[in-house]
């Protein structure tokens, strides 16, 4: 039994001890030292020159970089869908049509309006000029007649007036002296002045007649008034009373009078003395100057009017009535044009090439103006869109270099080209917005994909550059300092650095090219103090 108990303190005991053996080998290699407790063992690597660039690390989205709402442009009945959600399509190619037939009628109708148009261009400049030119002779004649019509007034209205006045007194006084004779006989040489006055009745009818015949072309062409008119009939009745009664009277002395037929020539005395009234009043009223006033009205009127053809001829007026015919080609034409845009607007085409991403509507649904039919995105091209921030977005350049990598593609960057640089800060954020476009031929980056982009704002060439867990940062100071291994000896640097970069830091100054440094177990060492190279790195 107790040698039992002495084996087992042995085997603890050498236990023990083994385990104080391997904590201390443990303690010195993580003091720098070997197992060899005089030297602290250190890796190096020599100092040279290379590159290095200061990068900005972001964070943003996959976006297409372009993507298009397709809308109808008129509305209508969908009657044919000819593409899906994840359908390639290239530019113009026919993606849905809509009923067109009203369309097509409307197309139509503008298309003969553009033929009526055209044949009335043609007639205004085959026809207009010759139609001006016929308005000047037509009012050449008119104004010849109204100059003739106004000459004859003049010439003829008083005379015809005194004339009237003159006959109806001789009628008169001949009638009465027929009536005295009639009463107490007639003799041979009385019934010879009877003849003579029936003669003298018959020249004043013809007289009146003609007269009439005259005054009724005037008043037809405006020369003449209604009164004179109306005057110069009730003459013409009375000349052809008077011609009447003379005939009676004739009859009368060469048969001999009864009681009624005196009666009878008393009566034609009263309407004699009708007529003389008449003819007294207007020739008292001075009825002929309202008749010329009226002819010359018609002269200056007619005047006017070829006057008014003849500028038209020297403005050439049929011009603008070939170019008002013009215009109404023009306008017909564009009513045709419409016409047929918005039948073709009826079949819906892909504005861009890229891949359907959304499919809105179905066949026989009623597309409208307002209600998308589908999202077209351009997978060949996508872009990724971060936001910089305001003290940054200066040292971004445009046309620069960017890399993106997202998460389905580890470990794999893809450079892009910056195209576009917000030129204004959000308010809010206080960040600029920026885009790098990417070429994305076998699709593979997907609109919506989470992105880490490295933009890189400075590069320096042909500089000191080292590992950057190779410069120590005293936490109180802010100085810099590193290990130069010269003869196995260590001295202490304190460097002055420039481009920090993910792993590593460029040197501006106490440190040159050639020289080594300590890259491991640098932070437990002292200046001057004896180290064991280990190894040395490249």
């Amino acid at each position: 039994m107790k040698k039992f108990i002495v084996i087992i303190i042995v085997l603890a005991l050498v236990v023990l001890g083994g385990w104080q053996i391997s904590k201390k080998i443990k303690e010195g290699k993580e003091a720098g030292q070997v197992t060899d407790k005089s030297l602290r063992a250190v890796e190096t690597q020599e100092v040279k020159l290379g590159a290095i660039r200061e990068e900005l690390s972001l964070v943003g989205n996959i976006a297409a970089a372009s993507e298009v709402t397709v809308f109808s442009k008129v509305p209508g009945k969908i009657t044919d869908i000819l593409v899906d959600e994840g359908s390639k399509v290239k530019k113009d190619d026919v993606i849905a049509r809509l009923e067109d037939k009203e369309l097509k009628l409307q197309a139509k109708q503008a298309e003969a309006a553009v033929e009526a148009a055209t044949a009335g261009l043609k007639q205004a400049e085959s026809l207009s000029e010759v139609k001006i030119r016929s308005q000047i002779a037509q009012a050449e004649a008119g104004f010849s007649s109204a100059r003739a019509a106004l000459n004859q007034v003049k010439d003829l209205a008083q005379k015809r007036t005194l004339s009237q006045l003159e006959q109806a007194e001789a009628g008169l006084a001949a009638i009465k002296s027929s009536l005295k004779k009639i009463k107490g006989g007639a003799r041979a040489e009385e019934k010879r002045q009877v003849e003579a006055t029936v003669q003298q009745a018959k020249a004043g009818l013809d007289n009146a007649q003609s007269n009439l015949e005259r005054i009724e072309n005037l008043y037809a062409a405006g020369a003449v008034s209604k009164q004179t008119l109306d005057a110069t009939r009730t003459g013409a009745t009375v000349a052809g009373a008077q011609y009447e009664a003379a005939s009676q009277q004739l009859k009368l002395v060469e048969t001999g009078a009864r009681d009624e037929d005196i009666l009878a020539v008393e009566s034609q005395v009263r309407q004699a003395e009708a007529g003389l009234e008449l003819a007294k009043s207007m020739a008292e009223t001075r009825s002929w100057e309202k008749d010329i006033e009226m002819a010359q009205a018609g002269y200056n009127q007619a005047k006017a009017g070829l006057e008014a053809a003849k500028a038209l001829e020297k403005a050439r007026s049929w011009e603008a009535e070939i170019t008002a015919a013009r215009t109404g080609l023009k306008q017909a034409q564009a009513g045709r044009d419409l016409a047929q845009e918005m039948l073709s607007n009826a079949t819906i085409t892909a504005p861009i090439s890229g891949v359907v991403s959304k499919r809105f509507m179905d066949k026989g649904a009623m597309a409208a103006p307002a209600a998308p039919l589908f999202i077209i995105v351009d997978m060949d091209k996508v872009k990724a869109v971060v936001d910089v921030t305001e003290a940054s977005i200066a040292r971004v350049s445009p046309d620069g270099t960017a890399y993106v990598s997202v998460e389905a593609f580890p470990g794999e960057q893809i450079a892009g080209k910056i195209t576009m640089i917000s030129p204004t800060i959000n308010a809010m954020t206080r960040t600029a917005s920026v885009e790098i476009a990417i070429d994305n031929p076998s699709h593979k980056l997907k609109p919506g994909m989470f992105a880490n982009v490295t933009i890189p704002i400075d590069v320096h060439e042909n500089t000191i550059v080292v590992r950057r867990s190779a410069v120590i940062e005293d936490r109180i100071s802010g100085k810099r300092h590193l290990f130069v291994i010269n003869n196995n000896t260590t001295v202490r640097r304190e460097v002055e650095a420039g481009i920090t970069g993910s792993d590593k830091i460029e040197i501006l100054s106490g440190v040159s090219a050639g020289e080594k440094i300590a890259v491991s177990g640098q932070h437990y060492l002292r200046d001057g103090e004896q180290v064991k190279v280990v190894k040395v790195l490249e």
